[in-house]
């Protein structure tokens, strides 16, 4: 008995620090579109925090908030990795330019998710929208509840925004919390990819019809 006394504390403490919290996740649809026209997606991967990975790459995106997947339930983003090209302006023209990025998403992205969360006054809505944006080499990620003020009463908690993290979407239809915005590498040629998938569709893409 005195035995598993003294090792009583011991086992207390292993449960304990073995035991990790439920990370914060929400239902969300996924979304990816650019506000400045067309652009051919081949690649966008966001991983989460507890290490799941998201797919938005949804091939020929243009306009906002661009093309949409049945997403699911997901934790607050950490990490992008993704690979783009934007199109020519001029119909049937080809690519004009290829980005990538592979960055950190800053760690205030799951407050910035709760707050978008608990904004409005008497939104009852459990699910919301993550928006992968792409315009050139600029990327950016949004949570939206999808609040439209035209049909819905989108009045916000008094003092639920502190640090002022919620502005308008790009159409200022809406309101978004900005997970992430930055820039990545830019070239006027295909980057080399060991992904030969990837490669056959920007050639694809890039071949006049």
């Amino acid at each position: 008995m005195t035995k598993w006394k003294a090792f009583l504390p011991l086992l207390l403490s292993v449960a304990v620090l073995g035991c990790k919290p439920e990370p914060y996740t929400v239902e969300a649809g996924f979304t990816n579109g650019s506000t400045t026209g067309r652009h051919i997606v081949s690649k966008m991967t966001i991983t989460t925090l507890s290490g799941g990975r998201a797919n938005f790459a949804m091939g020929s995106v243009g306009g906002y908030p661009g093309a949409h997947s049945g997403g699911g339930r997901i934790d607050a983003p950490a990490y992008i990795e993704g690979e783009w090209a934007k199109g020519n302006p001029e119909p049937s023209s080809g690519l004009i330019s290829y980005h990538r990025i592979s960055a950190p998403i800053p760690a205030n992205a799951e407050a910035k998710m709760k707050v978008m969360d608990n904004y409005y006054q008497n939104l009852d809505r459990d699910y919301g929208s993550i928006q992968v944006i792409v315009d050139g080499p600029r990327v950016r990620v949004f949570y939206t509840k999808n609040c439209f003020g035209i049909v819905t009463d989108c009045t916000p908690k008094k003092g639920a925004d502190p640090n002022g993290w919620v502005n308008k979407s790009p159409r200022d239809l809406t309101d978004v919390v900005v997970l992430f915005d930055g820039k990545g590498e830019s070239s006027s040629t295909p980057f080399p990819s060991a992904d030969a998938a990837t490669s056959q569709q920007l050639e694809k893409a890039n071949s006049p019809e």
